[in-house]
């Protein structure tokens, strides 16, 4: 692996959350070098009320030798860019204390919000990396304000990665902007399904179907299983599941992850198991279980700009995808097949239950996986880091040069 330099992550979502491109990346630097991994801010009551986060009391706290969280327990939040602005100025002093204690040097600094430009130029930074994994604006409640503050750190940031092609052509700079897609966490998958983190595509594809590893409420299941598993927010298209459910009331739908408040809302039909969030230990086993699986993307602005892991974990477990036809699902083609409406749906699914065992095109999904890694986005994000710090030596240099 290129060289690992000291990290500082800023990120908008906690470390005990769900595994996103953040955790997972800062967790593969860790190997290397030395991570601060500093949370969103949260309110001291909600803290209070879940035994669980207890521990963001401490401030700082080591999840590794190499890795540290550094949390914020606050009065009160607010959810505008603004208020989150003054917060992280107010706050940028705690952090600069706490990369003084894990002895970092001149880090490079991951900012993956816009209201992070408060950071810009206070750490002793190397190098400041704006990582746009969604659009700023689509949730935020002042969007000129977020819209001001994305522009602001777009210019500021050496380096801006885009998660999905829309967000990296939105913010393209040449020279100085790259895509970093998203990818799946073969190691993982590996440890929990074949017990070898480095297991060999054939040891992984024999593990894919062994009934031992299979979940306990999906063991007895007599009927085709279509499984969409992570987080199941607004974007998630709630009427074309149902349309799809009782249009197909001979497979049973698994939902397997936290679901935003209309979803928890829904009154399901019988073929469909809402089961929750499932420990990240044992979620390799629901994929692996499916007979096919699905994304069902309603559109607007998630639509436009994901690259969903999920995807990625899917292809990397040999199963079938069908998705409503979200650019990055597209992109996946053939591998992908996607549809827009309950039939399509449905005839997409028939079409993939069809091929499910078919050990060609379960292999040949499996590569997929295999072949787009964390280590490999990890990888290639270093092989850009280093790039820059090389060019920026040698500005440097040519000015001293100049004014000698």
């Amino acid at each position: 692996m290129t060289a690992t330099p000291d990290m500082i992550c800023l990120s908008p979502n906690h470390w005990t959350g769900l595994t996103t491109s953040k955790k997972h990346l800062m967790q593969i630097f860790s190997r290397k070098g030395r991570v601060l991994f500093v949370e969103p801010p949260i309110d001291f009551l909600s803290v209070l009320g879940r035994q669980r986060r207890w521990a963001k009391l401490r401030k700082l706290r080591q999840v590794s030798s190499s890795l540290s969280v550094l949390s914020s327990v606050t009065p009160t939040t607010r959810g505008t860019t603004e208020w989150r602005r003054q917060f992280h100025a107010s706050w940028r002093e705690e952090v600069r204390r706490a990369s003084d204690a894990m002895g970092l040097e001149r880090p490079v600094i991951w900012a993956f919000a816009p209201e992070h430009i408060e950071y810009v130029n206070a750490l002793n930074e190397s190098l400041l990396i704006y990582y746009v994994t969604d659009e700023p604006t689509s949730l935020a409640r002042d969007r000129d304000v977020t819209r001001a503050a994305d522009d602001a750190m777009v210019e500021s940031a050496d380096l801006v990665l885009g998660l999905s092609a829309r967000l990296t052509e939105a913010r393209n700079v040449p020279g100085k902007t790259f895509r970093l897609p998203s990818a799946a966490d073969r190691r993982h998958f590996a440890r929990v399904l074949a017990g070898d983190e480095n297991a060999s595509i054939d040891t992984f594809i024999r593990a894919l179907s062994d009934p031992v590893a299979v979940p306990g409420e999906l063991r007895h299941l007599d009927r085709p299983l279509i499984l969409f598993g992570g987080a199941a927010y607004d974007w998630f298209d709630t009427e074309l599941l149902l349309e799809l459910s009782a249009m197909r009331p001979e497979w049973v739908f698994a939902l397997v992850g936290p679901r935003g408040p209309s979803l928890r809302r829904t009154r399901f039909p019988e073929n469909v198991l809402a089961l929750g969030r499932k420990p990240y230990d044992v979620f390799p086993r629901y994929v692996a279980r499916a007979d096919v699986t699905f994304i069902p993307i309603r559109e607007g602005e998630t639509y436009e700009n994901c690259d969903p892991i999920i995807v990625y974990e899917y292809l990397l477990c040999g199963k079938p995808v069908v998705a409503t036809p979200f650019p990055s699902a597209v992109e996946h083609s053939p591998l992908v097949r996607t549809a827009d409406s309950a039939r399509g749906f449905a005839e997409a699914i028939e079409s993939a239950l069809e091929e499910a065992a078919d050990t060609d095109a379960v292999r040949r999904r499996v590569e997929y996986g295999f072949a787009n890694t964390w280590e490999d986005r990890a990888e290639d994000a270093l092989a850009i880091i280093s790039e820059a710090l090389a060019r920026r030596e040698r500005t440097q240099e040519t000015d001293a040069a100049h004014e000698a």
